[in-house]
This record gives C-alpha cells, sequence and structure tokens, in this order.
C-alpha cells in the first residue's frame, strides 16, 4: 500500500489544475528573452561599428577625389556681339505647335575689332543660321541641360565656318524659352 500512496500523490488532485507550471519551465522563458535582447544589442553594436567604418571609409575617398582635382585658371574675359532681336522660331515637332524664344549673345576673343565689324555685317545671315538649327529641333530635344549645351556647339560651330576675321569662343543664352 505504501506503493500505492506514492503513486496516488504524484497524479494531480481531481479539482486541482491538470497544467501546472514548473518553476524551470518559467526560468527559461526569462533566459530566452535576456538572451534574445543581449543577441539583438551585439547585433546593433555590430552594425554601428560597420557603419562607422564605412563612414570613415567614404570620407577618406571623397577627400581623395577632392585632392585630385586640377586647379585651372579661369578663360580671359571676352567680347560679346548681342543680337538686337529676340528669335522666336517654331520647333519641328509634328502634331503639337510649340515654339522657342531665345535671346543670345556670340563671345570672341577681346581686341579683335575686325571680327566684331564681320559679326555686325553678316547679322542677317547669322540670324538665318541660328533660325535654320532652332526650326530643326523639337521640343524634347531641348529639355534638358546637355542638350542645351549641344545645341550652343551646334550654333557656334555653324556660325565660325563662315566667318572669315576670327572665331566664335562662346554662345550666352541670356534667355531661353520652349513652350
Amino acid at each position: 500500500m505504501a506503493g500505492e500512496e506514492e503513486e496516488i500523490e504524484d497524479q494531480p488532485e481531481e479539482g486541482g489544475d491538470a497544467i501546472a507550471p514548473s518553476a524551470a519551465s518559467g526560468l527559461s522563458k526569462i533566459v530566452k528573452i535576456l538572451i534574445y535582447v543581449a543577441l539583438g544589442a551585439v547585433g546593433l553594436l555590430i552594425m554601428m561599428v560597420i557603419a562607422y567604418y564605412v563612414a570613415l571609409f567614404a570620407a577618406a575617398q571623397q577627400y581623395k577625389e577632392v585632392s585630385s582635382i586640377a586647379i585651372i585658371t579661369p578663360p580671359p574675359p571676352t567680347d560679346s556681339f548681342r543680337f538686337p532681336d529676340d528669335f522666336r522660331v517654331n520647333t519641328a515637332d509634328q502634331g503639337e505647335s510649340h515654339f522657342i524664344k531665345l535671346r543670345m549673345s556670340l563671345g570672341f576673343e577681346k581686341n579683335n575689332p575686325a571680327l566684331k565689324q564681320e559679326l555686325t555685317d553678316r547679322m542677317s545671315q547669322l540670324r538665318d543660321i541660328v533660325n535654320l538649327i532652332l526650326a530643326g529641333k523639337t521640343k524634347d530635344q531641348l529639355s534638358t541641360i546637355q542638350e542645351q549645351l549641344e545645341l550652343r556647339e551646334e550654333i557656334k560651330a555653324s556660325i565660325n565656318h563662315i566667318l572669315s576675321d576670327g572665331k566664335i569662343t562662346n554662345i550666352y543664352f541670356d534667355e531661353f524659352i520652349v513652350n
């Protein structure tokens, strides 16, 4: 009978809880949470250390890039020839009607009165060249800065082709509107 009493004591009572949490399982939950928190803190610390070294590396690379920039003297000042009237030209767009309004000046080397006189004498030819170039462009071909820089180079090359007393060095857009 003594053996039967021990078996009965190990079994839960009828009115008691069938599943009672043991002290070991509660402790293991707290330990698990602490381990997760510790791992999270270590992971965060590792990410901060990596970010610090990446930032140092990036700053060093930026310094290397800045230190390799060559210092160039600015170009000498130029004389300019300003067209008295604006250029107003329809674009080459099909279907939609767009126009370009452009006010521009031509830059050339100083102390060249012969070129200045040639530009004045050829003003009608110069206006015609610029009008033809502008009329051949669509609105989309003039929408970015790069395309406007290419337009400047195209105008400069076309004008320099007909000049005999010097060359244009710069094209300045005083106003540039594409609508």
